[in-house]
């Protein structure tokens, strides 16, 4: 990346605190991508939440040498467009930096959009972290054993398909 280009993960807060937490987790050890700003799409319905992700992630990032900044974005789950409209706009404030964004929590319809603006804006990093088995849904990703799950980027992803 350029000079001066900061990595970014954006993502949307749910009702699974390690479904947000564990792809950072994860993309730090696996593939050194460790974020210094974090960008949080999040629904009042789970304000709880937020802060206990931004705790976590604190946490996490402190460890990889990285104080990280959060920016929180309201976004209305119940609402398609406006969510697309919400992510849409915080991907393309992001442009030109080296942006990862992670689609693994929340809706069906969240992931479709963030893999969407994803492609669109030609991010770095498209994440999704693929839990084999769904009993480790709710543990920190040190507890869960690392042939249980797969952290894949979606952009290079061709599921073993020759291109």
């Amino acid at each position: 990346m350029g000079f001066g280009t900061m990595k970014v993960w954006i993502t949307t807060v749910g009702t699974s605190v390690f479904a947000v937490v564990n792809p950072v987790w994860a993309a730090c050890i696996l593939d050194g991508f460790v974020p210094e700003r974090v960008h949080l799409l999040k629904n009042e319905k789970i304000e709880g939440n937020v802060q206990t992700v931004k705790n976590w992630l604190t946490s996490i990032l402190e460890c990889f040498g990285v104080r990280p900044e959060f920016h929180e974005h309201d976004a209305d789950e119940d609402n398609m467009d406006s969510f697309a409209r919400t992510l849409i706009s915080v991907v393309k404030s992001e442009v030109g930096n080296e942006v990862a964004v992670d689609m693994t929590p929340g809706r069906k319809f969240m992931s479709a959009c963030a893999m969407a603006a994803g492609q669109k804006f030609r991010v770095s990093k498209l994440y999704y972290l693929h839990l084999y088995n769904l009993a480790y849904q709710e543990k920190p990703l040190i507890l869960i054993p690392f042939n249980q799950q797969k952290l894949i980027n979606v952009l290079n992803y061709t599921g073993g398909v020759p291109e």
